[in-house]
C-alpha cells in the first residue's frame, strides 16, 4: 500500500513509502527425526488472517547438486504449527515453512531447519531432541 495526504483544498502530497501485506516468517522452527519421519513445529504467526500454513522441501545438496528443485509438500496450508513428513528415509533434507492469508499470499520463509543433517555426528551432542 502506499497512503497520500489530501488537504482541505485537494492538493495531494507524495506518496508514502510502501508497506507490504504479506505475512512475515514463521519463528522458532525446530524439527527432530522419528526413524524415517521429519517431526516440525513452529510458532504461530502473530498476524490476524493467517489461514495456515505450508511446508517446502529441498533435498540435500550431496544429492541432487546445486541449483536443486525446492519441493512444496503441504498442497493446501495446514491449520497447526505443527508438521510430520512421513517415510522420507534419513537422508539430509532442508525445510522451510510460509504463512499463508486469506489472499492465498505466501509470506515471507522462515529460517530452515534440517532432517539428518550433514556432519550430524559432529553437532549431536550440542543440541537436544529438537534442533533447527
Amino acid at each position: 500500500y502506499r497512503v497520500r495526504a489530501v488537504d482541505q483544498k485537494g492538493a495531494t502530497s507524495g506518496p508514502s513509502p510502501y508497506v507490504l501485506t504479506i505475512p512475515s516468517s514463521p519463528q522458532w522452527l525446530y524439527s527432530k527425526e522419528v526413524g524415517d519421519d521429519a517431526v516440525m513445529k513452529w510458532a504461530k504467526n502473530p498476524e490476524s488472517g493467517i489461514v495456515g500454513y505450508r511446508v517446502y522441501r529441498m533435498e540435500s545438496p550431496r544429492i541432487n547438486g546445486p541449483g536443486q528443485k525446492v519441493t512444496r509438500v503441504t498442497s493446501e496450508p495446514i491449520a497447526d504449527a505443527t508438521y510430520t513428513d512421513r517415510g522420507i528415509g534419513k537422508q539430509s533434507r532442508r525445510y522451510s515453512i510460509v504463512a499463508v492469508d486469506a489472499l492465498g499470499q505466501e509470506g515471507i520463509p522462515s529460517a530452515p531447519t534440517w532432517h539428518y543433517r550433514l556432519f550430524r555426528n559432529a553437532y549431536e551432542p550440542f543440541v537436544g531432541e529438537w534442533h533447527q
